[in-house]
This record gives C-alpha cells, structure tokens and sequence, in this order.
C-alpha cells in the first residue's frame, strides 16, 4: 500500500524526471501569462491615466465636448512627415 506524502518537498521527491519537467513546463507558462496579464493591466491603467488627463487639460482649455473627441480619437499619421501636406 502507497504511503501519502507528508510535504510538498516528499511529493516532489516522489515525481520522476519526465512529470517534474511536465510540471515545471506548466509553471512556466503559468506564470508567463500571469506576468503578461498584469503587466498589460498596468499599461491599461497608465492609459487610460494619460488620456484622462489629456480630457482634463483640453477642458481646461475651454474645448467643448466635440472637439475633445475628435483630438481623443486622433492618431499619428504613418512615416516620417506623413502631417506635411504635399
């Protein structure tokens, strides 16, 4: 009859190579996403930070609502010089 093991450590010692790399592998990739969700979480919220203070500051300004919009939904044109009429 098995013995249960008492710790993690004795559970570990139990594993043969092939299931601790199997484990290992999963815990890696765990925590990759773990790392990326929060990091993508933090570039969100830093975001919406810089955007809410671009909407204080244009309101500031004495911008109506239309006009905050339409410099909100603004985007950089492409390549070098891309604003320069021709």
């Amino acid at each position: 009859m098995n013995s249960v093991p008492g710790s993690f450590w004795e559970w570990m010692a139990s594993l043969q190579s092939p299931e601790r790399f199997g484990l290992a592998f999963f815990a890696m990739i765990a925590i990759v996403i773990i790392v990326i969700t929060v990091f993508a979480t933090i570039y969100k919220m830093h975001k919406n930070r810089l955007e809410d203070s671009l909407k204080r500051e244009l309101l500031d300004r004495g911008m109506s609502a239309s006009e905050i919009a339409m410099v909100v939904r603004a985007r950089p044109g492409k390549g070098r010089g891309a604003d320069i009429p021709t």
